[in-house]
This record gives C-alpha cells, sequence and structure tokens, in this order.
C-alpha cells in the first residue's frame, strides 16, 4: 500500500562531494543513524576552470541519496557545514526534493526512526528557485549532452553510469532501443533557465538524435553549496 504524504513530510536529500569525502560522508550518515541511505558514484562536468575557481581537484564525485523527515533538514545542512564544510568553496552541494507518495511500511519506518539528528522547526526556504535536471542518454553522447547544457547556460553537472532497461513499448513509441550502458546526467538549473537548458538538450542528444536522450525536471525545495548563479556556495532558502 502507498500513503500520500500532506505537507511533504518525508524529502528526500541527494549530497553531491568529492570522491575524497567519502569516509566523512559514511561516516557521518552512520554516527546520525538515517533510516534510508544510497551511496553511488559519478562524475562532475564543469568545465576546468570553474573546477579551478571552486578549488576541486578532479571529478569524481560521491552522492548519496536519504529519505529524511521534513523538519530534520535544517539539522542536516548545519552539519554539512561543520562536518563537510559545505559552507566552503569547493567541498558539495546538498538539495532536497519533495516527495507526494512512499510505501506505508516506509513512511511509518521513517515516522518511527529514532535519528541522532536533531530535529528543526526553522526551514531552509529558496529565493532563487531551483530545479533538477535529469538527463538518460546512451553512454558516449555524455559530450553533446553538457555542451547543449552548457550553451544554455548550464555551469556543470553530475553524471552517473547506468545500464538501461528498455521495454518493448519504449522501443515502439519512444525508439529507445534496449542498449545497455547509459548516462544519466544531473544539472541544477535556476528556474529561468530550465527550459532553455532542456530544449538544447533535446535539440542536440534527443529521442531523434543518435543519442536517444530524454530529460525531465523536477522542483527542488532547498539547496546547500550554491547560489543563483551556481558558482559559489551558500544556504539558498525558498519564498513562502
Amino acid at each position: 500500500m502507498t500513503s500520500r504524504l500532506e505537507g511533504n513530510k518525508i524529502m528526500v536529500l541527494f549530497t553531491i562531494t568529492s570522491y575524497s569525502q567519502r569516509k566523512r560522508v559514511e561516516e557521518l550518515f552512520l554516527k546520525y543513524n538515517l533510516p534510508v541511505n544510497l551511496l553511488c558514484y559519478g562524475n562532475g562536468t564543469a568545465m576546468s576552470e570553474l573546477l579551478d575557481y571552486l578549488g576541486l581537484e578532479d571529478t569524481k564525485k560521491i552522492i548519496s541519496i536519504s529519505l529524511i523527515k521534513k523538519e530534520q533538514v535544517n539539522g542536516i545542512y548545519k552539519l554539512f557545514n561543520k562536518v563537510l564544510n559545505f559552507d566552503a568553496q569547493g567541498t558539495g552541494i546538498a538539495f532536497t526534493l519533495p516527495l507526494t507518495s512512499i510505501s506505508s511500511r516506509l513512511s511509518d519506518l521513517i515516522d518511527s526512526h529514532e535519528s541522532n539528528l536533531e530535529d528543526e522547526s526553522e526551514e531552509f526556504h529558496m529565493t532563487n528557485p531551483y530545479e533538477l535536471i535529469f538527463t538518460i542518454v546512451s553512454s558516449g553522447y555524455l559530450n553533446q549532452v553538457m555542451d547543449a547544457a552548457k550553451s544554455a547556460g548550464a555551469k556543470g553537472g553530475t553524471v552517473i553510469h547506468a545500464k538501461g532497461l528498455g521495454s518493448d513499448e519504449a522501443v515502439k513509441f519512444l525508439g529507445i532501443t534496449i542498449q545497455p550502458e547509459k548516462d544519466v546526467v544531473l544539472i541544477l538549473s535556476s528556474k529561468e533557465r530550465k527550459h532553455k537548458i532542456m530544449e538544447e538538450i533535446s535539440h542536440s542528444a534527443g529521442l531523434s538524435t543518435p543519442g536517444r536522450g530524454i530529460c525531465f525536471s523536477i522542483p527542488v525545495n532547498s539547496a546547500l553549496g550554491l547560489n543563483a548563479d551556481l558558482d559559489s556556495f551558500n544556504i539558498q532558502k525558498e519564498e513562502q
């Protein structure tokens, strides 16, 4: 059974930081006993001059995906600043996405779970709303995606290598062949730039191109580690 979430009381937390921080990230999540966490690895795609500006030594990333209670977001953001130095340039970013439904058992688990993380009544809100753009493209076409995105104002992204499992319907109606190797590209964009970035990606690497790419976006509730230009690091708050 699924449960509809009133007021988005459970959030999806994404954390992206350099691979060199992996031990500290793992220790943080274990120490504060969050109930649902997934760690995976990816690569950053920021242009080299931006990497130099941000102080990033390499592009290999560790990505954590967690389910947390809404009231814990502010507390974990404070921890990221304290333990992982997210308030300094080039250390990492974190952001939350809303959930509208969840399995009842999982919702009960998260509601009843006792974490070492303090609940915070204050919430982070964003003055410059962001959206997370997902692009799924055949392996080998990452450069086309990022060149198109950067031409529309994107500063960079994070890529996760994945395996595609296309259904017969996808092959028939979308032209997506069952091709094992896929790249999943995550790009955080201001709401104003989102449409242009997605249009450029679709034109350069969309379903009508050899890349057979698809893209979609999800609104971001709150973000830590970036500003409206995605080139400096601070906490962003969303207007009520």
